[in-house]
């Protein structure tokens, strides 16, 4: 029986989304209208509608015109509830504001404005976020905190309201709930808001030990140099019991410079290439993971740094620019 039920709720709440959804395109700055504003009585509106009704009955039945009057005062304050709760809404105007990426799992804080116009005044704002009202499947169980807000003095203010990163990528707000119980509390009146505002979510940064990344660099240099080489001359020194003698510089004995060996080098680049393959055996979010935390530690550094990624290679480079270009590939890798 609770299962019939919750089925019949979850179909309902679907429907009424999806009329919901026709009645309010995406857009980056939205108004609030009639259309677009919903009224009802809250709980406490619900008890007093209740007792007005006791109170209309009492007067019929006893012929008290106090009770009379008083049922109607009653009614009539409702009435008057209705209206200026209405208006706390009326006319208001929610517009879409940059905002900063954040990594999955964190708290993605929305930025948006509110502003009103010089002819009205708003009291008591509540927004947040309705996680899963609109997906067909019932509501979500995670509720986000509750914004509240007012604008009295200020024509225009700007406030911030969250909600979790559950996965990477690029990320658009979900619907948006703008709700008022001004000025009584008897009725409530909301509106659902679909902005267009998106977050690009990194992937968590895993941490592991990155030994194999510190091995042999020499800071800000483009190259180190390895003593034990066999490439380029590197200069000369003397000789030592045991140096191979196709190494004595024998010119330089005929020369009666004394007995002197010659020293190769090779140039080894410090730079770091990060690679899809370096954790073969993890999942295409583990590896993201990982790569993230890499992107983040080798920054800290200051060391020159490429990504390879299956069809994308990105040149070693450092600085803030090139990290956020390691990032935002990382959070868009295969199309999410």
């Amino acid at each position: 029986m609770r299962s019939n039920a919750t089925s019949l709720a979850g179909r309902w709440r679907h429907r009424a989304a999806k009329w919901m959804a026709r009645r309010m395109p995406p857009r980056r700055k939205v108004t609030l209208k009639q259309r677009t504003i919903y009224v009802l009585p809250s709980r406490h509106g619900l008890l007093f509608l209740t007792a007005n009704a006791l109170v209309f009955i009492a007067a019929i039945n006893y012929a008290v015109s106090l009770a009379f009057g008083l049922a109607f005062m009653m009614a009539s304050l409702f009435i008057l509830a209705i209206f200026h709760t209405f208006n706390n809404l009326n006319h208001l105007t929610v517009t879409a504001m940059p905002t900063d990426s954040v990594y999955c799992g964190e708290q993605i804080a929305f930025n948006i404005r509110i502003s009103r116009s010089a002819e009205h005044s708003y009291e008591s704002l509540e927004l947040q976020f309705q996680d899963g009202i609109f997906d067909g499947g019932g509501a979500s169980k995670r509720k986000n905190a509750i914004v509240r807000a007012e604008l009295v003095e200020n024509d225009q203010l700007e406030v911030r309201v969250f909600t979790r990163a559950v996965k990477r990528g690029e990320c658009k707000a979900p619907y948006l709930r703008v709700t008022t119980y001004f000025p009584l509390g008897l009725v409530r009146a909301w509106s659902i808001v679909d902005l267009e505002l998106y977050c690009l979510v990194y992937p968590k940064p895993i941490p592991f030990q990155m030994d194999q990344f510190t091995a042999g660099l020499s800071g800000n240099d483009d190259s180190a140099i390895s003593i034990q080489g066999s490439e380029d001359f590197y200069g000369l020194r003397d000789y030592v019991p045991g140096d191979p003698l196709r190494q004595v510089a024998w010119k330089n004995v005929a020369r009666g410079q004394g007995l002197q060996v010659k020293q190769f080098v090779d140039y080894v680049d410090s730079k770091v290439w990060l690679d899809w393959d370096m954790f073969f055996g993890f999942s295409i979010e583990e590896r993201l993971s990982r790569l993230c935390y890499c992107v983040l530690q080798l920054s800290q550094r200051n060391t020159p740094f490429g990504m390879k990624l299956p069809g994308i290679e990105i040149p070693p480079g450092s600085g803030p620019e090139h990290r956020k270009k390691l990032l935002r590939t990382l959070a868009l890798f295969g199309g999410k």
